[in-house]
């Protein structure tokens, strides 16, 4: 077998997807495991956010595989790393690893953190021999969203002719009080770039408070009939739970308005005060991972740190 790992390019999409959702849905064992995520679409997001952190692996010029990771500013996040089944435990995975770990050690982060499936030996040796180290499980919930009031008092960021630039400075302004340097913008401009969700932004006595990127719609990270959270933060310090609880609020009057029938969140349980705020306002669990991290670290999956993400 002869490997070859080359940048993700835009022409790879429809390859790429159809192998990520066969490796994923055969994981999970689903009759079909094309029917995986229906309609939601990482593969070309992460691409146009850090086209230099995506790659794809090649067998004789056909795709075989794919590494995606973002760019958070001081953080980065490794995956999803995906490959063809009939090609498992057959190396392809180092290959696009090697790529990966490449492309984050040259970039100036702090730490490089991943989700996978506890229950896979596999995974965990793989990503271990790397230098990720296992730290707290990472909850996925969701709630059936009900008839809610819109979101009310918050600055929502739909498309490219919105203030798209004060939100990255105003998320920015949020994020940096959990983790330094920690920045999302790349991800509010790729939503309203592409008109992918919105991102709804909460101040309080004039100052930037709150962050929410909801994902929605075909080709956004959200699967058909869902909202997506692909994140959310408050400002830490006092009154931090009553801003939390506002925007999640927030989030689920959104998906309401929206006509969403489901409202997705994740929040790694080292969040325990957040995690608890998702389970008080209806949430459960439909499935956990956990988070590793490279070099070991906590980074801000403190207990007193609001925010939800859950990098899949």
């Amino acid at each position: 077998m002869s490997v070859e790992v080359r940048p993700l390019a835009e022409a790879d999409f429809d390859v790429a997807r159809r192998v990520h959702r066969a490796a994923f849905g055969t994981f999970l064992g689903l009759p079909d495991p094309q029917a995986f995520r229906p309609g939601a679409d990482a593969i070309g997001l992460r691409w146009r956010a850090w086209p230099e952190g995506c790659f794809v692996a090649t067998e004789d010029g056909a795709i075989v595989g794919s590494g995606l990771m973002m760019n958070w500013g001081s953080v980065c996040i490794l995956g999803p790393l995906t490959v063809a089944p009939e090609l498992w435990s057959r190396g392809v995975a180092r290959r696009l690893m090697d790529a990966m770990i490449g492309a984050a050690d040259r970039g100036n982060f702090a730490f490089t953190g991943l989700f996978t499936f506890p229950q896979s030996p596999t995974h965990i040796r793989l990503y271990e021999s790397y230098g990720f180290r296992m730290q707290r499980v990472t909850s996925i919930l969701s709630k059936p969203v009900v008839a809610h009031l819109p979101p009310h008092g918050l600055r929502v960021v739909s498309g490219p002719d919105d203030d798209v630039d004060g939100a990255v400075a105003d998320a920015a302004a949020v994020t940096g009080t959990i983790f330094p340097g920690l920045d999302v913008g790349t991800e509010i401009r790729e939503v309203a770039r592409g008109r992918f969700g919105d991102t709804l932004l909460l101040t309080e006595e004039g100052a930037p408070a709150g962050v929410a990127i909801c994902h929605h719609g075909r080709n956004s990270e959200a699967s058909e009939g869902q909202m997506f959270v692909k994140f959310a933060a408050v400002t830490n310090g006092r009154g931090a739970d009553g801003r939390f609880a506002r925007l999640v609020a927030a989030c689920e009057g959104l998906a309401s308005s929206r006509g969403a029938e489901r409202l997705i969140a994740g929040v790694n349980t080292g969040r325990t005060a957040a995690y608890e705020t998702l389970q008080a306002a209806g949430f459960r669990a439909d499935m956990n991972g956990v988070a590793m991290m490279r070099p070991a670290t906590d980074g801000y999956n403190g207990p007193d740190v609001y925010a939800i993400d859950d990098w899949r």
